[in-house]
């Protein structure tokens, strides 16, 4: 039986013939899968995650004066989801390393497509508060990011900075074409239709994707980033992956060892400061820049034109992250976002209100890197399990913090308050992560 070596071989030689003997040109090396894997999960993440996650604020006003929802009550099923997320995170992580990403991603990506189908048909508050936390949110916490990160730290090692950038600014850039969109057709044809469609597209389009993810590297005979595995052992870990066991490593700890680590706690720290300011600013961004004097289509425009300048940043520093590393880098970053939000207060007109929204693209950048550097610390085994048991730490943030920012606006009317606070708890998130050593086991 021929080989692709073999084959190759066999192309490449030539008919016998007088003179100097031509030397066979090497086989070509096969690409590696995991780039599949990669490409899979920008897609996902680009056009799905992106309406979900970042699409919420192009729905916030619509869906608020057509059900007469004050700010706050609009920000709680956001929260209350973040809650959800906190509670099964731990699970969802356990489950995603046990069985794998591409059955939870079949499993949770239609759950989310036949929720906003499902919300379209809401009239009440409360029916949005049921479809919102109890379907969509169930099936994103398994369709998205999490299960998304899982597989490219499984996948890659050398190259992790690099990989979660590329999916990260998949996600912005997605954003930066959908959060527009949503806002033309929110306006045009109304929240419903659209939320209607969006449904519709995550059903057809979003997940035939999850059949593209295998379980790990080595169940195709590989080892993570495309290298070749030890000889004297191939042959039993392609075995084992065939499992579904991931070998273990020196930089793998079990989660309860991660758990007893200054490093697990300090990086949980670090992760609930950030993740509790990007996730009420982007909650209340469009709602901020009408507060700043723009219409909601302007502030549509300029939140999806952030995202696209965000893209090449975000994969700059993904690949600068790979080899400098990240505490540093990370720290760097959010001392920016902290910056964007404390001039956000002080600046008027469109575009000086844009240029200190660029700055809050260090948060962004920062997203990717911040999942690598769970991987990182603790190596690529656990990683779902370990990553998931940060869920609960910071998802309580994103409970009470965008509904702390709307109660805000509606005593104050304003979200001048808002924004000073959010700039002082980047400070101390950068603070925090320059701090982040790597754990040692002991002996």
């Amino acid at each position: 039986m021929s080989t692709p070596e073999t084959d190759t071989e066999t192309a490449d030689s030539v008919p016998e013939s007088p003179g100097p003997a031509k030397t066979n040109k090497p086989a070509k090396k096969k690409r590696f899968y995991g780039w599949n894997i990669v490409g899979a999960s920008a897609l996902m993440n680009g056009f799905g995650g992106s309406v979900h996650w970042q699409g919420f604020t192009v729905f916030f006003i619509p869906i608020s004066q057509s059900l007469g929802l004050s700010s706050a009550q609009m920000a709680i099923p956001f929260s209350l989801s973040r809650v959800e997320n906190g509670l099964i995170g731990p699970v969802t992580g356990w489950l995603i390393d046990r069985y794998g990403v591409r059955r939870l991603m079949l499993i949770g990506t239609p759950l989310v497509g036949i929720g906003y189908i499902l919300l379209s048909q809401t009239s009440t508050f409360f029916s949005f508060l049921l479809v919102y936390v109890f379907i969509i949110s169930l099936g994103s916490s398994t369709s998205f990011m999490q299960a998304s990160t899982t597989a490219l730290n499984t996948w890659f090692l050398k190259r992790r900075g690099m990989v979660m950038s590329i999916n990260s600014a998949a996600f912005r850039l997605g954003g930066a074409f959908m959060v527009p969109l949503l806002s033309v057709a929110v306006l045009r044809w109304g929240w419903e239709t659209t939320a209607m469609w969006v449904g519709i597209g995550m059903l057809v389009f979003i997940t035939p994707l999850a059949l593209v993810f295998k379980r790990s590297p080595e169940s195709i005979g590989v080892g993570p980033d495309g290298d070749a595995l030890k000889t004297e052992s191939a042959a039993s870990i392609q075995a084992d992956a065939a499992k579904g066991i991931i070998p273990d490593s020196e930089d793998d700890w079990t989660a309860r060892d991660a758990v007893r680590t200054r490093a697990f706690w300090t990086l949980a720290l670090g992760t609930v400061l950030r993740m509790s300011v990007h996730g009420t600013i982007f909650v209340h961004f469009i709602p901020i820049l009408v507060w700043k004097g723009e219409t909601q289509q302007m502030g549509a425009n300029l939140l999806g034109l952030m995202a696209l300048v965000s893209v090449p940043l975000i994969l700059f520093f993904g690949w600068f992250s790979d080899r400098i590393g990240r505490p540093r880098l990370l720290a760097a970053c959010y001392l920016s976002a902290a910056s964007s939000l404390v001039l956000l207060n002080v600046v008027d007109g469109t575009w000086l209100i844009f240029l200190a929204m660029l700055l809050f693209t260090g948060t962004e950048i920062g997203s990717g890197l911040n999942w690598a550097l769970v991987g990182d610390l603790f190596g690529r085994k656990r990683f779902g399990t370990i990553r998931g048991l940060l869920s609960p730490i910071y998802n309580t943030a994103l409970f009470t913090m965008p509904i702390a920012a709307g109660w805000v606006k509606d005593e104050t009317g304003s979200y001048e308050i808002v924004l000073w606070a959010g700039g002082g708890l980047m400070v101390a998130a950068a603070l925090v992560f320059l701090t982040i050593k790597k754990p040692v086991h002991q002996s």
